[in-house]
C-alpha cells in the first residue's frame, strides 16, 4: 500500500535500520513516497517500508504516525541538458596559500588517480596532508573551516567532479537552452559550501557519476577498492557550516570503527575544526542533531 511523509506532521522523517534508536539510513523529506512492506512484530506503529529516494528504492523502518495514505506525483520542473563541470582556471594556487580557495590547486607533481587503486588514493591524501600546519589552504582561521575546499581538492586529484563553484540558476537555464556559458565568478558561477554540496549531490550527483549508498560499510568497501567515497551533511541552522569528508582506504594499520562486527565509522580524511589525513571518527557525527540530513556517495 502506498503512503507518503505527511507534510502537515513532519518536514522530514528518519528512515532507520530498525526501530528507534537504530541507525538512521537516510532522511526522507516531506511527501517522499513509501510502500508499506510490513509492521514490526514487536511494535506495530513502526513499519518496514520501501522508500523512493533520489531514484533509488531503500528499505528501512519508519514511525507510521508521520505517514499519510496515497502517492504524491513529482511535479518539480526538471531542466534538461548536459551540464558541464564548472572550475575556476588554475592560476598558481598552492596548499601553503591562505586565500584564493575558489581556485583549484596548481602545483607541480601533484598525484593523480588513474585507476581504481587504493594505493593511489592514499598517495593523494598523503600529498594533500590537511593536518600539516604549513598547508594554510585547509587550516581553520577566523572562525572559518574548509572541509569543502579539501573535499574539492581530493576529488580533483581523484579525477572525479565535485564542485568548488557551480552554475547560477540563470546560467543553468542558458546551458539547458543550448547556450555556451563561460565561468565568471559571481556572475555565472558561485561558491558552494558544505550545506549547498549536500543539495548538489541530490540534484546533480547522478549526472556526474555519483551513486548514493546507505551503509557505512558500503563506503568503506568502495574506498578499499580504490573508488571515491564521500559523506556530506547539511546543518539544521543553515547559517552554520555543514560538513563534508572523504572516506579513504584502510591502510597502514588504520581501520574502520566497528560495532558488533559491523562498520559504523569508516576511515575518513578531512579539513574542518580539526584536520586529519586518515582515521575513523570518534562518533557517528552525521547522525548528530545539528544536522538535518546527510548522504553517502560513491563514484567509480
Amino acid at each position: 500500500m502506498q503512503f507518503h511523509v505527511d507534510p502537515d506532521k513532519a518536514s522530514q522523517l528518519n528512515l532507520r535500520s530498525g526501530i528507534k534508536p537504530a541507525t538512521i539510513l537516510a532522511v526522507l523529506p516531506a511527501e517522499t513516497n513509501v510502500t508499506k512492506i510490513s509492521e514490526h512484530p514487536s511494535d506495530s506503529v513502526w513499519w518496514v517500508v520501501n522508500a523512493d529516494l533520489n531514484g533509488d528504492t531503500v528499505q528501512g523502518h519508519v514511525h507510521s504516525s508521520y505517514l499519510k495514505p496515497g502517492h504524491v506525483e513529482d511535479v518539480t520542473p526538471v531542466l534538461s541538458g548536459d551540464y558541464p563541470e564548472a572550475h575556476m582556471k588554475m592560476n598558481g594556487k598552492s596548499r601553503s596559500m591562505d586565500g584564493g580557495r575558489a581556485f583549484p590547486l596548481d602545483e607541480a607533481s601533484m598525484p593523480l588517480r588513474t585507476s581504481n587503486s587504493a594505493s593511489e588514493l592514499v598517495k593523494i591524501i598523503n600529498f594533500l596532508e590537511p593536518d600539516n600546519a604549513s598547508h594554510k589552504r585547509y587550516i581553520a582561521t577566523g572562525g572559518k573551516t574548509f572541509c569543502n575546499i579539501y573535499a574539492y581538492d581530493y576529488a580533483c586529484r581523484c579525477s572525479v567532479y565535485l564542485p568548488r563553484v557551480w552554475w547560477t540558476d540563470k546560467a543553468l537555464i542558458a546551458i539547458a537552452q543550448g547556450q555556451h556559458v563561460d565561468v565568471k565568478y559571481a556572475k555565472t558561477v558561485r561558491e558552494l559550501n558544505a550545506n549547498m554540496l549536500h543539495d548538489w549531490f541530490i540534484d546533480y550527483g547522478n549526472t556526474f557519476g555519483w551513486k548514493r549508498v546507505f551503509e557505512p560499510s558500503d563506503l568503506q568497501s568502495a574506498a578499499n577498492g580504490g573508488r571515491v567515497a564521500i559523506i556530506v551533511a547539511k546543518r539544521v541552522n543553515l547559517s552554520r557550516s555543514g560538513h563534508i569528508v572523504a572516506v579513504v582506504p584502510e591502510h597502514d594499520g588504520i581501520t574502520a570503527g566497528k560495532k558488533s562486527g559491523t562498520i559504523t565509522r569508516p576511515v575518513q580524511s578531512q579539513a574542518g575544526h580539526t584536520n586529519f589525513k586518515a582515521k575513523p571518527s570518534s562518533k557517528i557525527w552525521w547522525d548528530d542533531a545539528r544536522f538535518q540530513s546527510f548522504g553517502f556517495w560513491v563514484h567509480d
